[in-house]
């Protein structure tokens, strides 16, 4: 299957705003949810993923006149659905909730989007040569410690964040890191977080074949929140449609007349209390703030004045950001549940392939739904490679490595985040000793907020965009709101 930019970028929010998913706000958006009296404030919105969704949705409720500024022609950001054959929907970008995500489920709840269930992660491992299934611990042939065998890799890891003082519940609250948290994790990678506690070189070996060739090496401080979403719960979903049927409904909630499209921010400038925006097409705009979204890989291009801070441009300078690389491959049937794999890994290894993701779960259509996840040296080699071959080069080097695990593919397309031009990266975070950035991107620059995953620790997931929307929002108006009452006992507060 080709898709061409039309169908892959096109926008949701025309369709979107005839939904009726989302109630209605009061005569001309100035509903509140609280009596709080509240001065109406102008804030522009950069960006519409789901961080500035967030953000302009829970302003809009206060009373606030809200205008998104979006680089793309389409909203939703990092959220992109791909149609299949049979109905089926892949998924470029966010791939999967899971049970432990209260503000995702919430908002799914709230717009009444209807959920796929998917299968956690019982993969066929291949690494140093060797293969076995995570359903067959007994025949797991590598060099583990005795207490590293005849238990799965997620029970391992949990008791390895155990050891260390660590949970996989505490490092999800919105207030983690504290001040020991850092000062413990913030110069350790995984590996080193693992070895200290007893963790051998195999099992590292292991991990990173589950989590991707990155995982091990990572800094601890940023991968351990990812880790707990992965291993702290086994219950994943998608909507059906497609994710991005979510900031499409929050998009119709907000109204499209609140939406300029295809408009890259050029330039912010801030004179006394007004800030101006400058938009590629020469179109300015103001307001009593901003809240921005761009990621860190795109703003520096901006024009600003006054300019960056130095602790902003060094943000922007040291954050590291991965360019996943993903590769859609829809097969003729799941044939993979007769080897008794499946699910968040099906496969993992340390193969030009990395990891073979299967979302089919109860996905109709009888097709088996499925892409692989390539970062790193394993992105880099089939970027390297023209165009019109990489896909089919994942896809064959697997059949060769694993041949029992797919039937024909009737779909297959590539989608490399490093290549969009609005963000030129996947997801970011600190680097070793990077702990300081917290306070850069939780401090606003004048009338300059900054919200996105990015901006939390729970970087590339929808959770921690909706977290950061929130934050960025309270800082203007401390009574703004999440869309749907999550009844989180971690809920933040803006101090």
């Amino acid at each position: 299957m080709r898709f061409s930019r039309r169908r892959f970028l096109q926008s949701g929010l025309g369709a979107a705003a005839t939904t009726g998913l989302a109630g209605s706000l009061a005569a001309g958006g100035q509903a509140q949810t609280r009596s709080t009296p509240v001065r109406k404030r102008s804030v522009l919105v950069l960006g519409a993923g789901m961080a500035g969704l967030t953000a302009a949705l829970s302003l809009l409720r206060r009373g606030h006149q809200v205008t998104v500024i979006e680089y793309q022609d389409r909203i939703g950001g990092r959220l992109l659905s791909v149609p299949l054959k049979g109905g089926q929907f892949s998924e470029a970008g966010g791939g999967h909730f899971r049970a432990n995500m209260p503000y995702v489920l919430s908002y799914i709840r709230h717009f009444k989007l209807p959920l796929l269930t998917l299968n956690d992660g019982l993969p066929r491992y291949l690494f140093d040569g060797k293969t076995a299934d995570a359903a067959d611990l007994s025949r797991w042939p590598w060099d583990l410690t005795p207490q590293e065998r005849r238990v799965s890799v997620a029970s391992l890891l949990n008791t390895y964040l155990i050891l260390n003082g660590l949970d996989t519940d505490t490092v999800l609250d919105a207030s983690w890191p504290d001040a020991q948290a850092i000062q413990q994790l913030d110069n350790l990678t995984l590996a080193q977080l693992i070895r200290q506690v007893g963790g051998s070189d195999a099992f590292i070996r292991l991990l990173d074949a589950h989590g991707g060739t990155f995982t091990s090496s990572s800094p601890a401080l940023g991968v351990i929140p990812d880790l707990a979403y992965h291993f702290g719960d086994q219950n994943l979903f998608r909507i059906q449609g497609g994710n991005d049927r979510l900031p499409k409904a929050m998009a119709a909630a907000i109204g499209s007349e609140r939406f300029i499209l295809s408009a890259p921010v050029v330039a912010i400038e801030q004179q006394a209390n007004r800030v101006t925006v400058t938009v590629k097409d020469g179109r300015t705009f103001q307001g009593d703030a901003v809240i921005s979204t761009i990621p860190f890989t795109v703003l520096p291009e901006v024009v600003v004045r006054p300019g960056w801070s130095a602790g902003k441009r060094r943000m922007f300078a040291e954050m590291e950001w991965e360019q996943t690389v993903k590769v859609i491959a829809q097969t003729r049937s799941p044939v993979w549940l007769a080897q008794n794999v499946h699910g968040w890994p099906m496969a993992g290894s340390d193969r030009p392939w990395e990891r073979v993701i299967d979302i089919t779960g109860n996905e109709g259509g009888g097709y088996g739904n499925t892409f692989f996840y390539l970062n790193g040296r394993n992105k880099d080699a089939m970027l390297a490679r023209p165009k019109s071959e990489r896909a089919q080069a994942i896809v064959d080097q697997f059949r060769a490595d694993l041949p029992d695990l797919f039937d024909e593919v009737v779909t297959l397309a590539d989608f490399a985040w490093g290549e969009q031009p609005w963000i030129r990266g996947s997801f970011g975070g600190p680097p070793l000793g990077g702990a300081w950035m917290i306070g850069e991107w939780t401090t606003p620059e004048g009338l300059i907020h900054f919200a996105g995953d990015f901006t939390t620790m729970k970087s590339g997931w929808v959770e921690g965009a909706i977290e950061s929307g929130l934050r960025a929002a309270r800082q203007i108006d401390p009574d703004a709101q999440p869309e749907a009452d999550t009844f989180l006992r971690q809920e933040q507060r803006c101090t």
